[in-house]
């Protein structure tokens, strides 16, 4: 009898070790390797998996990896935390004229738009009758450890918006976004470019050539270089491809927010004057004239997750070394995400971080520890805001797409992808309403076929009975 039952027990180990049979006639159907594929599945309110496959194995993660950076800032910093924009003068508002200059101290705020940067001009010439700064624009910096960043090691794209680093002071993530627009619909009759913000002093000119072809590929159709104050874009652009929007960034976080705020100071006052930025620490003499405050974290990682945004991530990340008022920087983020997981009894020896956002060639954890921390969260009081985050399946964000399937609205989930890179992991509540941690990494050269894996795993999960 107890040789029956050890064998029974075996069996059943071994059942839930394998892949479900709909999985891996998906990867066998695009030639992908079993071996090169992770996975986990398990049930919220189970102690141990259900499905495990290679799941010991350090995976890149891709984007998936802004579960522990979200995670770990809602635990550490709190649903509420919020970041601050201050503006300081060394001397008072005189006859309606600032003189001394404006010092701007920035924390990183990841959510500060347009939108904000003339609802902060506005309040203060409200509520000290400004019309005039002389002279200059001083921003801080300080909040964040000073860094060596290079744009364009990641892939070679230094303009590409996700490649911009996280600054203490930025608006849009740096971002400029341009709409390309056909002949027909520009007075000169070449492709045309606008730009959204577009501001006094922005020079952005274009030599693109129309062409024929598919649309395809466009972005990698076209080229950029920067010269001085003026950025140029040049290369190919299809017929075909109608009008087309790109995220583009040129410009340092403070460049941008000086240029952009010079501009909407003259628009408000009727007149414009650049302002000379300079990068100083605000003096212990200066008063406050106004704080911006952000939106709440759980809001931010919202926007972060729906849109898998790198910019915003990267300074997620850094916020939580900068909550001891020090000096943040990635290294100290990630020994503080580390001792955070010890506290929480999980210990993981093969985490690598790089910047939180995924956006890395050399950012590793299993799937194991994933699923560990997926079931930890959900099990933690942060769970509502982390799982409110993620792309519902279907539905909306870089997860809209993925439609007309039986797991469609029924999956909260991160996706992840990069070159030899795919992975998606997150929350699904089945047919018999019980909820599943799931998660899946693929690794190697055929890991962008790995898509229709995916789906087979979540679509069994939901039907099962």
């Amino acid at each position: 009898m107890k040789i029956i039952i050890l064998l029974a027990l075996l069996f059943t180990q071994l059942v839930h070790a394998e892949l479900p049979a709909p999985v891996v006639a998906a990867l066998k159907a695009e030639g992908v390797p079993i071996n090169s594929v992770s996975v986990i599945v398990q049930q919220v309110d189970a102690a141990k998996p259900s499905i495990t496959h290679n799941a010991d194995v350090a995976m890149n993660p891709a984007s998936v990896m802004k579960l522990v950076t979200s995670y770990a800032a809602l635990d550490l910093l709190g649903p509420a935390y919020r970041w601050q924009t201050n503006f300081y003068a060394t001397e008072p508002v005189e006859n309606g004229v600032l003189n001394g200059g404006l010092w701007i101290k920035g924390s990183g705020d990841p959510s500060l738009n347009t939108a904000h940067l003339a609802e902060m001009i506005s309040a203060m010439r409200q509520k000290y009758a400004l019309q005039q700064i002389c002279c200059d624009l001083m921003v801080d910096q300080s909040v964040y450890a000073p860094f060596a960043f290079d744009t364009g090691e990641f892939d070679g794209a230094p303009y590409r918006s996700y490649n911009a680093p996280a600054e203490a002071l930025m608006v849009n993530q740096q971002a400029v976004r341009l709409q390309f627009i056909l002949p027909s619909s520009t007075p000169n009759k070449q492709v045309g470019v606008i730009s959204y913000p577009n501001w006094t002093g922005l020079q952005i000119k274009t030599a693109i050539q129309l062409t024929a072809k598919d649309c395809g590929d466009w972005k990698n159709q076209l080229n950029f270089k920067q010269e001085s104050d003026t950025f140029i874009i040049g290369g190919h652009y299809s017929a075909n491809c109608g009008e087309k929007y790109l995220d583009l960034s040129w410009m340092s976080g403070a460049a941008y927010f000086s240029s952009l705020f010079s501009s909407s100071l003259g628009d408000l006052q009727g007149s414009f004057k650049p302002l000379p930025m300079h990068l100083a620490t605000v003096p212990t003499t200066a008063t406050l004239l106004y704080q911006h405050t952000s939106p709440p974290l759980a809001d931010v990682l919202r926007d972060m997750n729906k849109t898998s945004n790198n910019v915003m991530a990267r300074a997620v990340y850094l916020a939580l070394s900068a909550a001891d008022n020090q000096a943040a920087s990635t290294d100290k983020s990630e020994k503080i995400v580390k001792n955070w997981l010890a506290t929480k009894q999980l210990h993981f020896d093969e985490l690598v971080l790089e910047n939180g956002a995924g956006l890395s060639r050399k950012e590793r954890i299993s799937a194991a520890h994933l699923g560990n921390l997926l079931v930890s969260a959900y099990n933690s009081p942060i769970m509502p805001e982390l799982m409110a985050s993620l792309p519902v399946l279907g539905v909306d964000g870089t997860l809209e797409k993925r439609k007309d399937n039986p797991a469609s609205g029924r999956a909260h989930l991160k996706s992840g992808s990069l070159n030899n890179v795919r992975a998606i992991a997150g929350y699904v509540l089945d047919n018999q309403s019980r909820r599943w941690v799931v998660v899946f990494m693929a690794n190697g050269e055929k890991a962008a076929l790995t898509k229709p894996a995916q789906q087979a795993l979540l679509d069994w999960l939901v039907t099962q009975p």
